[in-house]
């Protein structure tokens, strides 16, 4: 799939995108036109995002300033260890439609079981160093739509 879309191939915006992203923001528009941050990392949430060329990719989230565990190694009645709302992730393929402008990941692992075999659409956008993914919600009938800010680290 490598014909020109927008003047980029398949080819040049996979190595756009290989290599290591900082979460940058992470907001919901609500119906009623407020923002807000994602509200399970808060207004300072921290994540990456990592794509190898070799099509095997990583997404790490996390609130910095939520509820800590009083003793993280200690086994929760539910059978977790260390279990914490503060952070999500996921790894797997991924794969690029050039033509949707959309990175399909495909979680292989992740902390939210739903995530494992599912197919995640991320539309996307770059702009200079930044990679956007924005979308209209589906799941949440307040939230309007949603938007991730990634910035390459260098």
């Amino acid at each position: 799939m490598n014909q020109k879309v927008f003047g980029d191939t398949e080819l040049e915006i996979r190595k756009r995108i290989v290599g290591t992203w900082k979460l940058v923001s992470a907001e919901e528009t609500l119906k009623d036109g407020r923002t807000r941050p994602f509200p399970q990392f808060g207004p300072h949430g921290e994540g990456f995002l990592m794509y190898q060329a070799d099509g095997y990719m990583c997404a790490v989230l996390a609130n910095p300033g939520g509820a800590k565990k009083a003793d993280p190694a200690q086994t929760m009645s539910d059978g977790k260890v260390g279990a914490d709302d503060r952070a999500f992730a996921y790894a797997g393929r991924y794969e690029i439609d050039v033509e949707r402008k959309q990175i399909i990941h495909w979680p292989v692992v992740a902390t939210e079981p739903s995530f494992i075999g599912s197919r995640q659409i991320r539309p996307y956008q770059l702009e200079r160093e930044r990679l956007i993914f924005s979308d209209v919600e589906k799941s949440d009938p307040t939230v309007s739509h949603w938007k991730i800010i990634w910035e390459k680290v260098r």
